[in-house]
C-alpha cells in the first residue's frame, strides 16, 4: 500500500512537472556576431587580417611567376637556368607553406575573437533568461531547430543589450 502511494505521488509530480508552463526562447548567434558593435570590430579586425596575408601571397606569385618567365629565356647558361630553377622550386615551396601558416594563424584568431565574443554574450543571454523566466534558450547554430515562431527569438534584445554593455566598458 505504501509503494502504491509512493509512486502515485511521484506519477502526479511528474505531471504536475510536465504540464507547468514551459517558456523557451531562440537566439541566432550569428547575427549577434553580425550586427552587434563589438561583432562587427571583430569582423573588420579578421578582415584585415586576411587582406594583409592575401596581399603577401599575391606579392610571393609575382616573384614566382617573374622568375618562371626569366627561365623561358633562351639566353640563360645551364648554370644560372640550374640556379633559377633552384629558386623558383623554393620560392614554391615558401608560399605552399606561407598559405599553410597564414591559414592556420587565422583560424586560430578566429576561435579566439569568437570564444571572446561568446563569453561576453554568454551573461548577456543568461540575465534575459533570468530576468524574463525563460526555461530554455536555444542556440539556432547548434540545436538543429529546424521551424521556430519568430515570436521566440530574442536575438534583437540580445544584440541591443550587449551593444548597451559594450558601449559602457
Amino acid at each position: 500500500m505504501k509503494k502504491a502511494f509512493v509512486i502515485g505521488l511521484v506519477l502526479t509530480s511528474m505531471a504536475a512537472f510536465t504540464y507547468a508552463e514551459q517558456k523557451i526562447a531562440v537566439v541566432n548567434p550569428q547575427k549577434i556576431l553580425v550586427e552587434t558593435i563589438r561583432g562587427k570590430q571583430v569582423k573588420e579586425k579578421l578582415e584585415k587580417i586576411s587582406n594583409e596575408k592575401q596581399a603577401e601571397i599575391q606579392k610571393k606569385e609575382a616573384s614566382i611567376k617573374a622568375l618562371e618567365k626569366e627561365l623561358m629565356s633562351p639566353a640563360l647558361n645551364p648554370e644560372t637556368r640550374e640556379r633559377k630553377a633552384t629558386e623558383l622550386q623554393n620560392q614554391q615551396i615558401d608560399i605552399k607553406r606561407f598559405v599553410e601558416d597564414s591559414q592556420k594563424e587565422f583560424q586560430r584568431r578566429y576561435q579566439k575573437e569568437m570564444e571572446t565574443l561568446y563569453k561576453e554574450i554568454m551573461p548577456v543571454i543568461q540575465q534575459i533568461g533570468k530576468a524574463q523566466g525563460y526555461t530554455l534558450i536555444l542556440d539556432l547554430s547548434s540545436a538543429g531547430v529546424s521551424y521556430f515562431d519568430t515570436a521566440i527569438d530574442i536575438t534583437d534584445e540580445v544584440i541591443r543589450l550587449y551593444d548597451e554593455k559594450y558601449k559602457a566598458k
